[in-house]
This record gives C-alpha cells, structure tokens and sequence, in this order.
C-alpha cells in the first residue's frame, strides 16, 4: 500500500491549538451537530463547492471525496456510488433528498441521473453504516440531498451552457421569501449527443421547494420533483466493432414531501409524510414496463436535558409496491410494508461526548432486524478531536430478489455490516483541516444467485456472500481569504472482492477568487483497479485534470469556461450493471463548456 499521501497529512498534525470553526451537520445524527462533534466519518459538498462544480448529478458531485467512487458511462447518465467498495448501484447506500428516500422499490437502487444539481443547497455524506437512523440501505452511509429555499423577496437565478459533443444544459431558478413565507422552483433541461455512438441524453427536471412559518415553534415544510428522461446506453469498450449499440432507458421520477417542525432545540420533533413514484420503460429488445410508489411517514422527537444530555427517539412506516407491465393485458404487482422504532442517548461530559442506540425493523417478507450503534468524541484540545465508533448497517433484499425474477426467493434475511472505525480531526492553523479514519467493515448475508441442481431454473438467490474491507481515509482542507483547497486519499484493502473497486484514489483541487475572477483545477488518480475479483483483470491506472474559469461581467451576470480532462487521456472505468452490460466504458477525451451564470443579488 501506498501510504505516502496519508503519511504527508499525519505529519503535519502536530501541537496545534489552532481555534477551527465548526460546520454544523443534520444528517449524521438526525439533528444538529457540529463536524467535530460527530462519530461518524462526515463529509461535506458545500454550496460553492457546488457552483463551481464539473458535475452533473448530485452523485456525480461527491467524486471528491475520500472513501466514495463513482461509477459511471459518461458525463450524463449512471453516476452510481460506492462508499468503502460497497454500493452495488447505490443499492446499499442511503440516498435522501431532504430526508425523502429516494429507492425505487424493485430494483432498489438509485436512479441517479434524475438528481440534478438545479436546486441542490448542500450534499452531506455519512461515510459507514447509519441504519439506526435510516433503517434498511444504510450498510454503507448515507447521502442527504439537501435543497435550497428562498432566502430573498426575489431569489431569482438562470445557467445556460453548451459545450462538447452539442451538449446543450439550462436552469432556471425563481421565488421569494415574504416574511414567513417562501417558495422556490426550479427547471432544469439537459441534452447531450454522448461522447460514444448510442450514448446520447435529454433529461427534465422541475422542483419545488415552499414553506410557512407560523411560529418559531411550528413551520411547515413542502418540496416536491419530478424528473423525465431518456439515456440511451453505448457498447463496453471490450464489445466487437461490429456490434451495433441500441439500447435506451426511460426514467419518470417523482417525489413529494410535507415536513411539519415543531418545538426548539431543546425539546422538539418533526413528522415527515412522503411518497415517491416513478414509471420505467427500456428498450423493446429488454422489454421491461414498470411503475413503483412507496408511502411513508416518519416521526422524530428530541429531548435536550440541561446535565448534558440528549435523547432522541422515532417511528417510521412505509408501504412499497411495484408492477411489472407484462403487457397491454397482463402485469404483476407485489407490495411489502415495513414498521420501525429507534432509540438514541447521547451524554456528554466535559470534552467527552458519548452515544449509543438501537433500531428494530419490520418488514412482512423478511420480518425483524435490529441494528444497534455506539460511539465516542473527545476534544484533547481545541484543535484536537479523536472520534471512534462501531455500527451495524443492514438491508432488507430488495423485490427483485425476493418476488420478481425466477431465481427469486422470498425466505432471504437482511444483508448486514458491521463498521468499525477511529478518526482524527486536527486544525493546524487558522482555515486548514485534516481528518484521518481508519475503518473495518465486514458483510454478512450478502445476496448472491447460487446453483441448486434439481431446482428449475437452477439458480436461485441466497445468502452466500460476504467480505472484509479494511483502509485509510484522509482529507486535508484550506478555506482562507481567497484561496481554497481539498485533498483527499483513500486506501483499501478489498480482499478478493476487487472487481469494479478502486483500491487507491487520489483526488486534489485548488482555487481563488481574485476580485471578479474564479480560477479552480481538479486532479484525480485511481489505481490498485481490477475487473475482476481476486486481482485479476487489472485495468490500467488513470489521471485527469479538469480546470473551471469564472468572470462576473456584472453584479447580475457572470461568464465561465472549463474544460474537462484536459490532458485529453484515454481511459475506461468499469461499471460493475447487472448481467452482460457490466464491463469496461470508455471515458470522454477532452471536452469543453462555455456557459453564462444571471443571478438577482
């Protein structure tokens, strides 16, 4: 293992009693927390992070960070995520959008490319199993999506660029905040040819977010999207030439939410009703026709105590169903319910903060999970913090497994993990951070399609697999006047589970605004990187650099360029789909935007 990026950050963790100053977190433990305060490995894609991002998804955003690989088919489409090598599409990985899952329920994955960046304030990332607060799908992390309100009595916003491969992407953002009332929507359009035959994209994308104040006590909270697109899928870079690609998705998505606050920090609580629902067509070679909806409700109360301690506790419920349009007559539907209850104390004392809790799951195909969690934080000075916890993550199988494809099988537990992990946050001097963590993670229960002679058809989906992931994450932060930087570096061992993981990845950027000018560059390396398990298949290590130039005209309108993978390298990621689409993609060459940013300040 290369430990030399991780080693460069320890070093300069030395003897600092540098103050930092604390950026509050909601995601990690469900209600306000400082960074540093938290157990977990927390990262976070901050608003201007977002502004000046290459990015088009909100997946595609966290690239960057340590312990988080993204796999993709090109710049618009797949952006799936992977946290500590494990993913599986995003499948066991939580992804919110202000606290809404956002899973279709049979597949049980994320469609990605339906979460665009158009109306994105901040993206907080849990990296390790949460599922005492989230339930099932968090053996992973976490990822919550949080959206942005109105904040002026004319809060309005235009993007309209084009660049490479006649891509074409607008959005147009508009509201007002009235004293206690504020709304926003935003639209987003993006089309795109693809830098491949058969990869071209058009995606549409409307959000809503608006809510009323009736009190400091008691606000009331709505947001709403809905999402329509179509991404047709290239060939693998391994396919013959004369293979032909022409196969295309289309995804509807939508979501809504009510979210009503009540209380203080001090004793208070929210309850949240939602429902997503979504209709997939893909192309008549595949023939599938789907439609999904999933209702739920949570419940949340807090109880801060004046001896330093904080109690938190919630239900959630939530009924799924998914029909398979078979045809013009014939389809099928299966539906499952799922109860759940938690329960979370925190203590602190002193510089010493200390947590522990438990979640009992039901659902009516699998039946009873429970997941317990504990952790600790102590300040050995006021740049120091030592973090270390263990958590259980779990995830029900989802209905593809369980009800719909012949290998199914409705006996299946909950896949689990188990994280363990110790961390390190170090001020060093005034607005520069380093984290460190190093982590256990270990599967049990995974599901995994098995032989069974006598059995028709044969195969038939168990639980067989398992693995053992072990490594270092490290990041290294500047924000200071005008001048900003991240690094991060992330190392892991995989054991013989290496197909489709990155097992070293280095990410670095940099930037200052000076005056009306923005200048920022992007690196990336991955190595240690295989197409299949056990290290075999090895595919050949990879570098980019990107570069973004911004220029405000006027107070109201602003100019940039960039240009991705400058270098104009050649490379291919392996995105590890289901059947014979996972394989090796070639990546875009060197591509170019130009765009101008209109913005009522």
């Amino acid at each position: 293992m290369n430990l030399f990026p991780v080693l460069l950050l320890l070093a300069a963790l030395g003897g600092s009693s540098v103050m930092t100053v604390d950026e509050v977190v909601v995601t990690a433990e469900r209600i306000r927390h400082p960074v540093r305060d938290v157990a977990a490995s927390v990262s976070v894609v901050t608003a201007a992070d977002l502004d000046r991002t290459l990015a088009r998804t909100s997946t595609a955003a966290l690239a960057g960070l340590p312990g988080v690989f993204v796999q993709k088919t090109g710049q618009f489409g797949r952006t799936d995520i992977d946290i500590r090598g494990t993913g599986d599409r995003g499948c066991r990985v939580q992804v919110l959008v202000d606290g809404r899952p956002e899973k279709m329920p049979i597949y049980g994955c994320v469609v990605t490319h339906t979460l665009p960046l158009n109306n994105v304030e901040r993206i907080e990332v849990v990296r390790g199993p949460l599922s005492v607060l989230y339930g099932s799908d968090a053996m992973a992390g976490v990822v919550n999506i949080v959206t942005r309100r109105a904040e002026k009595p004319l809060d309005a916003a235009a993007r309209l660029d084009y660049g490479s491969y006649n891509t074409v992407h607008g959005t147009v953002t508009a509201g007002t905040r009235q004293d206690r009332f504020h709304v926003l929507l935003s639209l987003d359009k993006a089309m795109s040819d693809g830098h491949l035959p058969n990869s071209q994209y058009n995606g549409n994308d409307a959000s809503l977010r608006a809510g009323y104040d009736f009190s400091p006590a008691l606000k009331l909270d709505f947001t709403g999207k809905y999402f329509t697109g179509v991404k047709h899928e290239p060939k693998r870079s391994t396919d013959p030439d004369t293979l032909v690609a022409a196969g295309w998705n289309q995804y509807d998505r939508g979501g809504i939410d009510l979210t009503a606050t009540l209380g203080s920090e001090s004793l208070g609580g929210f309850a949240k009703l939602y429902r997503t629902f979504g209709e997939h067509v893909f192309d008549p070679t595949d023939g599938w026709h789907s439609t999904d909806f999933t209702n739920g409700a949570t419940l949340h109360g807090h109880r801060r105590f004046a001896f330093g301690n904080l109690v938190q506790a919630g239900a959630e419920l939530a009924g799924l169903s998914g029909t398979w349009m078979k045809s013009d007559t014939s389809q099928s539907t299966w539906t499952r319910n799922q109860a759940a209850v938690f329960l979370q104390d925190e203590q602190t004392l002193g510089p010493v903060s200390a947590n522990a809790g438990a979640r009992l799951s039901y659902d009516d195909i699998a039946g009873l999970a429970f997941s317990p969690k504990a952790g600790v934080v102590g300040r050995a000075t006021s740049s120091t913090t030592l973090r270390a916890s263990v958590n259980r993550g779990f995830r029900y199988a989802p209905l593809n497994y369980t009800s719909v494809f012949p290998p199914k099988n409705e006996s299946l537990k909950p896949e689990v993990s188990w994280n363990y992990e110790v961390g390190l946050n170090q001020g060093i001097v005034a607005g520069l951070n380093a984290d460190v963590a190093a982590f256990l993670l270990k599967g049990e229960n995974l599901v995994e399609a098995v032989f069974v002679p006598g059995r028709m058809p044969p195969m038939q989906f168990q639980n067989k697999g398992s693995f053992t992931y072990k490594g270092i994450e490290a990041a290294l932060e500047l924000r200071r006047g005008p001048w900003r930087s991240r690094a991060s570096y992330s190392i892991t061992d995989f054991g013989a589970n290496t197909r489709a993981r990155a097992g070293s990845k280095l990410n670095f950027s940099a930037g200052a605004t000076l005056a009306k000018l923005d200048l920022d560059v992007s690196f990336q390396h991955v190595s240690r990187y295989f197409a299949a398990d056990s290290s075999q298949s090895m595919i050949p290590a990879y570098y980019t650099f990107d570069l973004r130039a911004g220029y405000g005209i006027l107070s109201w309108l602003g100019v940039f360029a960039s240009v991705e993978n400058l270098l104009n390298r050649q490379y291919d990621t392996f995105v590890d789909l289901p059947g014979t689409q996972a394989g090796l993609y070639r990546m875009p060459g060197r591509s170019f935007t130009l765009g101008l940013n209109l913005e009522k300040r």
